[in-house]
C-alpha cells in the first residue's frame, strides 16, 4: 500500500497520478510482476518479470553502490538545469543525482506502474528536494508520454538532460526512444524559433507600425466580411510546388465557372498570371522585405481585379502600391494593432506560422468553408525543383544544388512513394495536419500529384473533385465590405501610448540609476545596502517591464535577450553571495538595459510617423 505521506503529497500535487495507482490498485490488489528482496549488503532491490524472464532493476549485491559508480559516470550535469529520470526502480540512482546536484529540478518516468507503486509504497519521496520535483507519470501509451515530456519541456526554460536507468534502455527501449525524440524535437522547434526570432524580430515590430495605417484602411477578412458567401462552401489554397504545372486548365475552368473560391498564396501569383488566372484573392503573409517580390507581377502588369489580402505584420513593402483592392488580418506576432485596437470587441487574429499557406488554412476556417481544396502544395522537392513553371527568382534558384541534396530528409508522397523533403517543408506538412485533425468538420482533400502525403487530406485528383464535387457555382461577390474599427477608441489610444511613452523614458533613466547605485555600491564594499538596492532595482525595473509603449514597440524587437535575461536570472535567483549576486545583476541587466534604449531611439522615429499618419486618418474620417 502507498505511504500516507505519499498519497497527501501526490493527492495535492499530481491528483491524476494517485487516481491512476488507486485504480490500478482497486482492479489488481496486489502486485503482479515486481518483487522486493534484500540485496547482498542488506538494502532493499527490485526485480520484474517480463516477458516470463525476471531481471533486476538495481544491482542485487549493492544497489547504492551501484548507484554512486552510475551517476559519477554523467559528465556536464552542470550544464543542465533539469533531468528527466527513465525509471524510478528504488530510487537509488536519483537520491545519488540528487545529493550531488540538490537544486536540479526533475521528473520521472516510469513505464511500469507496478514498480512506481512498490516505490511509492516503501520509500518516501520527502526524502527527496520534493520542491523541485516537476512531475511524476506512468504507463506505455505513446500520445500519454508525447504530451507529458511536451508540457515539462515547454514549462519553464528548460535544459534537460535524460538518464534512463539501464536495464530499462533494455525493456523499454520503445518508450526511451519515444522521450527522447520528443525532446530532440522540441530542441529543433527552440533552434528554429530562435532563428526565426533573430531574423525577424525587429521586422515583425517595424512592419507592424508602418501597416497600421493600412490595418485602419482595409476591411478585416475575419470580421468585416459577410461570412455567409464562405460558409459551407469550397475553397482552393494554391501554392507554387512543381505538381501546380499540371492544373493550369483545371483551375481556369473551376475559376470560369465559380465552382471554389481560389486563393494564391505564395509565389504561385507569378504562375497563375502568365496562365491568365486571375483567382479570388492572393494572400501574403512573410515578413522579409524581400516578400514584395512574390506579388511583383501583379503591380508591374497594373492587375486592379485581384485583392490582396495581407497578415498585419508582413513586409510592408509588399503594400506600396498595390493596385487592387486589400484586405487584413490581425497576425499573432503583430504587438502594435492591439495597442490601438477595441480589443474587448473580440477581434480574430491568424497565429504565426511556418508558411502562408497555413495561415491561410485558418483564415478560411474562420469564414466557415467546410471544403479545402490543397493544389501545388507539393511539400517535397520534383526532379530537385522547388516552383512550377513561370516561377523565378534572382535571389534563390528553382533547382537544388548537390549540397542542398544532401540534407533532405525521406518520406511518403501521396501513392505510398518515397519522396524528398527538408527540414522547413516537413515542419509545415506537420503543422498542416495538426490543423485538419483540430477541424474535423472541413473536408480536405490533397490533390497534389505526387507531393508528400498529409495524414487527413485525401489524395483525389483536382479533374476527379471537379467531376464529383465541385458542381455548383458558389462563388459571391464577398469582398463588398468597410472598415469596422472603432476610431474613436483608436484615438484615445493613441493620446494613452504618447503618456507610456513618455513614461517609459522615464522608468528607462530611473532604472538604469537603481541599477548603476548596484554597481557603486559593490565598489565601495557597501555589501550591508545592496538587499535594499536589489528591492528598488526590481521595483524600476517590473514598472518597465508592464509599461504598454516598452510592451508594444520595444519588449518585441528584443525577443532573444528576452530570452537569454529570463536564463541568466536563475543563476542570479540561487546566488547566495550578494556580493556575486551584486556582479551578476550588473553584468546581466546592464547589458540587457542597454539594449532598451538603443532600440527606444530605435523605434522612435517609426512611432512618431505612425501617430502623424494616424492623426491625419481620423482627421479625414472626422470630415467625412
Amino acid at each position: 500500500m502507498i505511504q500516507i505521506d505519499n498519497r497527501n503529497y501526490l493527492r495535492i500535487h499530481q491528483r491524476h497520478l494517485i487516481d491512476q495507482l488507486l485504480k490500478w490498485e482497486e482492479e489488481l490488489h496486489d502486485v503482479q510482476s515486481v518483487q522486493i528482496e534484500s540485496s547482498k549488503k542488506g538494502s532493499p532491490t527490485l526485480k520484474v518479470t517480463v516477458d516470463g524472464r525476471q531481471q533486476y532493476i538495481h544491482s542485487k549485491y549493492d544497489p547504492e553502490m551501484e548507484a554512486e559508480r552510475l551517476i559519477s559516470q554523467q559528465e556536464d550535469l552542470g550544464n543542465y538545469n533539469h533531468v528527466l529520470f527513465i525509471g524510478i526502480g528504488l530510487g537509488y540512482h536519483i537520491s545519488e543525482l540528487l545529493k550531488q546536484h540538490p537544486h536540479m529540478k526533475f521528473s520521472i518516468f516510469e513505464p511500469n506502474v507496478e514498480v512506481l507503486y512498490q516505490f511509492l509504497s516503501i520509500q518516501d519521496l520527502k526524502n527527496w528536494p520534493i520542491h523541485n520535483l516537476e512531475t511524476i507519470f506512468t504507463g506505455t501509451n505513446e500520445e500519454t508520454i508525447q504530451h507529458t515530456v511536451r508540457n515539462i519541456q515547454q514549462k519553464g526554460k528548460k535544459s534537460t538532460f535524460v538518464y534512463t536507468l539501464p536495464i530499462y534502455a533494455k525493456l523499454y527501449r520503445e518508450e526511451e526512444k519515444i522521450v527522447i525524440e520528443v525532446i530532440k524535437e522540441l530542441l529543433t522547434e527552440k533552434r528554429s524559433n530562435l532563428a526565426t526570432n533573430i531574423s525577424f524580430q525587429k521586422r515583425w515590430t517595424i512592419n507592424s507600425i508602418k501597416n497600421f495605417p493600412k490595418v485602419l484602411q482595409t476591411p478585416n477578412i475575419l470580421n468585416d466580411v459577410d461570412k455567409t458567401n464562405f460558409k459551407g462552401k469550397p475553397a482552393i489554397i494554391v501554392a507554387a510546388g512543381p505538381s501546380l504545372n499540371e492544373e493550369f486548365e483545371n483551375l481556369k475552368y473551376i475559376k470560369e465557372n465559380g465552382l471554389a473560391y481560389i486563393f494564391s498564396v505564395g509565389s504561385a501569383i507569378n504562375a497563375l498570371i502568365e496562365h491568365d488566372i486571375y483567382p479570388d484573392a492572393v494572400c501574403t503573409y512573410d515578413p522579409q522585405g524581400l516578400n514584395e517580390r512574390v506579388i511583383q507581377i501583379v503591380k508591374d502588369r497594373k492587375v486592379a481585379s485581384i485583392p490582396l489580402i495581407f497578415g498585419s505584420s508582413v513586409g510592408f513593402e509588399t503594400l506600396l502600391n498595390y493596385p487592387g483592392g486589400m484586405f487584413h488580418m490581425i497576425t499573432s506576432q503583430d504587438s502594435i494593432s492591439p495597442l490601438f485596437l477595441d480589443r474587448s470587441k473580440n477581434i480574430d487574429i491568424v497565429l504565426d506560422a511556418p508558411s502562408v499557406a497555413l495561415v491561410t488554412y485558418q483564415m478560411l476556417k474562420t469564414l466557415g468553408v467546410d471544403c479545402i481544396v490543397l493544389v501545388g502544395q507539393n511539400l517535397s522537392f520534383q526532379n530537385n525543383e522547388r516552383y512550377a513553371k513561370g516561377i523565378e527568382y534572382e535571389h534563390t534558384s528553382n533547382r537544388l544544388t548537390e549540397e542542398q541534396q544532401k540534407g533532405l530528409i525521406t518520406i511518403n508522397d501521396v501513392y505510398g512513394n518515397d519522396i524528398k523533403t527538408n527540414d522547413g517543408y516537413n515542419r509545415i506538412r506537420q503543422q498542416l495536419e495538426i490543423y485538419i485533425k483540430q477541424s474535423p468538420n472541413i473536408k480536405v482533400f490533397n490533390t497534389t500529384k505526387g507531393g508528400a502525403h498529409i495524414e487527413g487530406a485525401r489524395f483525389k485528383t483536382l479533374q476527379e473533385l471537379i467531376l464529383e464535387n465541385l458542381k455548383e457555382h458558389t462563388v459571391e461577390n464577398w469582398y463588398v465590405s468597410e472598415n469596422g474599427y472603432d476610431f474613436d477608441f483608436v484615438g484615445q489610444s493613441a493620446k494613452k501610448i504618447e503618456i507610456a511613452k513618455k513614461r517609459c523614458e522615464g522608468l528607462i533613466s530611473t532604472t538604469s540609476f537603481e541599477l548603476k547605485s548596484i554597481e557603486k555600491a559593490l565598489q565601495n564594499h557597501q555589501t550591508k545596502q545592496l538587499e535594499k538596492k536589489f528591492a528598488n532595482f526590481d521595483r524600476e525595473f517590473k514598472k518597465l517591464k508592464n509599461n504598454e509603449f516598452y510592451r508594444g514597440f520595444i519588449e518585441p524587437m528584443i525577443r532573444v535577450h528576452n530570452e537569454r535575461l529570463s536564463e541568466d536570472s536563475q543563476s542570479i535567483r540561487y546566488e547566495i553571495n550578494l556580493r556575486k549576486k551584486g556582479s551578476l545583476v550588473v553584468d546581466v541587466f546592464g547589458n540587457f538595459i542597454e539594449e532598451i534604449k538603443a532600440n527606444f531611439q530605435f523605434v522612435l522615429p517609426y512611432y512618431q510617423e505612425l501617430q502623424e499618419k494616424i492623426e491625419n486618418i481620423l482627421e479625414k474620417e472626422e470630415q467625412k
